[in-house]
């Protein structure tokens, strides 16, 4: 495929630029340590679970997920404000990239490409993310779902980041790692679709061959398609 026209990247946020999975987890372990003395007849293991279970979404209602756990395990020493509040406080903490995010982002500026970032949920948190990844620098426009009213995948999302970095469809190439938010729809308006694929997870949906124009299991895995020299391993 000739992607010399290509003159913007865009990348969904969680899961592709940062690693939600890990987040999520260094999290889950920590607020479990902070209220043990208050969940000694919860194991760790079903905490995590259990959050998992209920945080099914990237931006779930945390005051649900933290009622329904107060009432899964018959919690009656602590209110479900005691763990929100806590999420609040902390989540900030819990934000960790790939190991190849900045480095792919670095090389994709000095190539000259625009970047993107697209991501469903609130833009206060979703900007504060970007930054605390450390790659405020490197994004030329950030659009989220509460900016533009519609969540991924609704066409109007990527028509409006589309329009803010001043590139026709084909023009650019899409990264995330979900088939039916990222990947599908980029393809079908005409962008050039990646699919940021994370070993063998249970949870997957494989996208379509139509749907897919490349696979990656690394960001890094960009530079090669795009044909950008990778810096020699020292």
């Amino acid at each position: 495929m000739d992607l010399t026209n290509i003159k913007a990247i865009i990348f969904d946020l969680e899961g592709t630029l940062l690693d939600r999975q890990k987040s999520r987890e260094k999290f889950i372990e920590e607020q479990y340590e902070r209220f043990h003395d208050y969940l000694v007849r919860v194991q760790a293991s079903d905490f995590r679970k259990k959050f998992i279970e209920l945080d099914d979404d990237e931006d779930h209602d945390k005051p649900d997920l933290y009622k329904e756990i107060i009432k899964q395990f018959n919690i009656d020493r602590l209110t479900w404000k005691d763990l929100f509040n806590d999420f609040e406080m902390h989540f900030y903490r819990y934000v960790f990239p790939f190991h190849d995010t900045t480095y792919t982002l670095q090389k994709l500026k000095e190539a000259g490409y625009k970047i993107g970032v697209i991501a469903n949920g609130k833009s206060k948190i979703k900007r504060y993310r970007v930054y605390a990844l450390g790659i405020e620098s490197y994004v030329t426009h950030l659009t989220t779902s509460e900016m533009v009213g519609f969540r991924k995948p609704h066409p109007r999302i990527y028509e409006e980041i589309i329009e803010k970095l001043d590139v026709a469809p084909e023009e650019v190439v899409y990264v995330g790692d979900d088939a039916l938010n990222d990947v599908a729809p980029a393809r079908a308006m005409g962008m050039v679709s990646v699919w940021y694929r994370h070993g063998e997870r249970e949870d997957d949906i494989i996208p379509l061959e139509s749907e897919m124009d490349y696979e990656i299991t690394t960001l890094e895995e960009l530079l090669d398609i795009l044909h950008i020299e990778r810096e020699a391993e020292k």
